[in-house]
């Protein structure tokens, strides 16, 4: 829309004073070091840096969109195995022409996303062994798996699977739970053979120059004082979700205070362990945990395995349920229908699925059986109800939080936060510079995940819901999004090049030997006019 301004030195913007308005990824910026000499990507403290694409941002949801974009060809998921596929549809015509440049605060791929897991002692996913980064190859992780003998690694594989779909056959495996551990290996093995340039800084402005190209500028993580520039034909948001905390209202005056804590003050800082806590210790702690979702029960069984005595308080009774979303969201026979229905529902209609499909948080029956169990044996546990948190009686005395009445060392609040990128810095100078619609905060996008017409400006993840739906948070919609992007990109990073007469010579040959395997003696006339 018209002439983009060049960009302009721009004054980092100050941490907000009010805690709630942070980003759900606060975890600040992290001093980058060298990535293990596997990995292709580098720390680069250039001034400047020009790529074909940038990704601005670090978790799955990015580097399922670098394995996108270097996928050769998009019919690649239709064959089981790089063999197959070369055979069927060749790929040596093809040529990598186009870079790819990282923008995140950590030195590698997925380092936030790595560290809550250990946070929180999480030993297995939520999402079946089909959804990871490799967004072509739905298989890739199982054969990970099977490749190393870690198959043990995938946990609740159920006896058998129907077919889903014509010639695709789910195999039970595809449907386990993998490891903590096992994911992540995974995903840095993948990341190490995907080129790449890292770019450890915060992207913090955007703009495009008077040739077309974008241009971003990052605050490098090592000089935190300083600005340096990516010069890019196109850009990716892939940020995670950000947003305002969701805080109760009667715990909003007290978040100041060192006894009333957001579940991301913890995650920022690296630690589970509450105001006063000591493990081993004769004083325990009494810690009340308030939310009613999975995060919640993590916290909370975290802090009764570091010696405090813990109340689990929601607004209902918990819901139990295998993944964060209903099983026709991942349920191939039946995800093109909801998302048919979704994307001809208005957008009003649409904010109203996504805040329905999550129901309010819910909990796996495992965590569900820990928590039962905790509460029948011990009294370091308790399970509460309360579905008027909103009206609490709440006061900070001696050092002690009161809720209605009872005394708290401690109080966590696991209440999730919303999802409003325009509060960020760089999504907020986006819409600016190029007139980006919104609606109720989210960008609105096309069925490519382009945020304006006409400029190749991408947005991922749970920041592009309107979109994708209410699986956009999670790995499925990681790996939905990451194609869709790729395949309007595939033109900058791939390009075919004119074959040799020896390899035209040579495809000739081979058609004719896959032409006589599959011909009868009696259409073997046909040869001449064949070749």
């Amino acid at each position: 829309p018209g002439q983009v301004p060049m960009l302009k030195p721009i004054t980092v913007p100050d941490v907000p004073s009010s805690p709630d308005a942070r980003s759900l990824n606060s975890a600040g910026p992290v001093t980058p070091s060298l990535p293990s000499s596997r990995s292709p990507s580098s720390v680069v403290p250039d001034d400047i840096c020009e790529a074909t694409v940038l990704i601005v941002g670090g978790g799955p949801h990015a580097l399922a969109v670098l394995s996108a974009l270097h996928e050769r060809t998009l019919a690649f998921s239709e064959y089981m195995t790089p063999s197959s596929f070369e055979h069927h549809v060749g790929s040596a015509s093809l040529k990598r022409v186009g870079s790819v440049c990282i923008i995140d605060p950590g030195a590698d791929f997925m380092e936030g996303w790595h560290k809550r897991f250990e946070l929180l002692g999480i030993e297995h996913l939520r999402s079946p062994a089909f959804a990871h980064p490799a967004a072509f190859e739905p298989q890739a992780l199982m054969d990970f798996a099977v490749l190393h003998g870690r198959e043990a690694e995938l946990i609740d594989v159920p006896a058998f699977t129907q077919r889903l779909n014509s010639g695709e056959l789910q195999q039970p495996l595809m449907q386990g739970l993998p490891s903590t551990s096992l994911f992540k290996d995974f995903c840095a093995s993948l990341a190490s053979k995907l080129p790449h340039r890292w770019l450890s800084g915060t992207a913090m402005d955007i703009g495009k120059s008077g040739d077309g190209q974008y241009r971003v500028q990052y605050v490098p993580s090592a000089r935190p004082t300083a600005f340096c520039t990516v010069v890019a034909a196109a850009v990716i948001f892939a940020t995670g979700p950000m947003g305002k905390w969701s805080v109760p209202k009667p715990f909003g005056s007290l978040l100041s205070s060192p006894q009333v804590k957001h579940a991301e003050e913890l995650f920022a800082a690296g630690t589970m362990r509450v105001a006063g806590q000591r493990r081993g210790s004769d004083s325990r702690p009494t810690v009340l945990v308030i939310g009613g979702g999975l995060t919640a029960v993590q916290v909370a069984l975290s802090a009764v395995d570091e010696g405090s005595r813990v109340v689990l308080l929601s607004r209902r009774s918990l819901q139990t349920r295998a993944y964060d979303l209903a099983r026709d969201w991942l349920d191939l026979k039946h995800t093109s229908r909801k998302r048919f229905d979704f994307l001809n529902a208005t957008m009003c209609e649409r904010i109203r699925i996504l805040r329905d499909s999550r129901g309010g948080g819910s909990v796996p029956i495992s965590y569900m059986d820990r928590l039962r169990t905790l509460a029948a044996g011990t009294t370091s546990f308790e399970l509460q109800v309360d579905p008027h948190i909103d009206r609490s009686t709440v006061s900070l005395e001696n050092g002690k939080v009161l809720v209605n009445g009872s005394a708290f060392d401690q109080v966590i609040l696991a209440t999730g936060t919303s999802v409003e990128p325009m509060l960020s810095p760089l999504f907020e100078r986006a819409q600016a510079v190029f007139d980006a619609p919104t609606f109720e905060s989210l960008p609105k996008l096309d069925a490519s995940l382009r945020w304006i017409d006409g400029e190749d400006l991408f947005v991922v993840g749970g920041n592009a819901m309107l979109e994708l739906g209410p699986g956009a948070l999670n790995l499925m919609g990681a790996m939905q999004g990451a194609k869709a992007v790729a395949q309007e990109l595939y033109g900058l990073i791939w390009k075919r090049v004119e074959k040799t007469e020896l390899q035209k010579q040579c495809a000739r040959v081979r058609n004719l030997y896959e032409f006589l395997a599959v011909s009868s003696d009696d259409e073997a006339v046909g040869i001449d006019e064949y070749m």
